[in-house]
């Protein structure tokens, strides 16, 4: 019997590549999409390179508990037992804090976090029967917050002491929780998250003013390091290596070298790492 999969967020990124290499290989993927047009486009895509069978597109916006629930029911009544769980879906609202309407924060913790929680109850019953695997995709900006970005590592910093939570709770259950803990990447969320801010700052009230540098500063650098960063396929080959490990590590950053960063981060003292960044920043 092939293995049963749940990737949230397939539209694009992380989780089409994903969804796709996994079914290629003979996983059984329920692939979440909020549109019909990117459901047709997984399924045609499926069916030109021969495995329309394993790939399941579902309708879901994991932000309606609804659509959540319904997800649940349809994978259930396709497969007695989950394999795994990719919550993969996110987004990333930009601004500086000060800046940020607070309906864009709960929009953000809503989805990257609040959201991932609840797909996790809907699907545990079936996890605890494999028993199977929990991967919750984190980022570097789960570690490591830079400005403008607060807002997106506030919910990735949240997600991480999720998993950690989980990890202890489900032990009992065999149910292992794993993170993976991204660097910049090719893929649309920076794209989008930075058009989405410029639409936000230039409706705000308040001048954007002195924060006009610091914003263009770091539009540039996210953008110039998403266009260097890592391959959605190595993404896609490093879960499946997580999936088929007997004994998985707790923690993946992605690419190795984000564990350096990672750990000078976390020996530094607040003061260094400030006045590094806003050197870098010009700010």
């Amino acid at each position: 019997m092939s293995k049963s999969i749940v990737i949230t967020g397939c539209s694009t990124g992380f989780g089409r590549a994903l969804a796709f290499h996994l079914a290629r290989r003979g996983w059984r993927v329920f692939a979440t999409v909020r549109r019909e047009a990117d459901a047709a486009s997984l399924l045609t895509e499926a069916m030109a390179q021969g495995f329309r069978e394993n790939l399941m597109p579902v309708m879901c916006d994991i932000t309606h508990e609804g659509q959540v629930k319904d997800l649940a029911k349809k994978v259930a009544g396709a497969t007695p037992r989950l394999e795994a769980l990719v919550n993969n879906a996110g987004t990333a609202f930009a601004a500086p804090l000060e800046l940020l309407p607070l309906s864009e924060l709960r929009a953000q913790l809503e989805l990257n976090v609040v959201a991932q929680l609840s797909v996790t109850q809907a699907l545990l019953p079936l996890l605890k029967v494999a028993p199977g695997m929990i991967i919750n995709v984190s980022s570097v900006g789960g570690k490591i917050v830079f400005p403008v970005m607060g807002a997106y590592s506030m919910s990735k910093f949240a997600l991480e002491a999720m998993s950690d939570a989980l990890r202890v709770e489900l032990a009992p259950f065999g149910v292992r929780v794993v993170v993976v803990e991204p660097g910049s990447s090719p893929t649309a969320i920076w794209q989008t998250s930075l058009q989405r801010a410029e639409k936000t700052l230039d409706t705000l009230d308040m001048s954007v003013g002195r924060y006009a540098p610091l914003i263009e500063t770091v539009k540039k650098s996210s953008l110039a390091r998403a266009a260097k960063g890592f391959s959605p396929e190595l993404f896609a080959e490093t879960v499946e290596k997580i999936l088929n490990s007997p004994n998985p590590k707790t923690r993946y950053p992605l690419p190795a070298a984000v564990t350096q960063r990672i750990l000078l981060r976390r020996w530094l003292s607040d003061e260094w790492w400030d006045k590094q960044i806003r050197k870098m920043l010009k700010w």
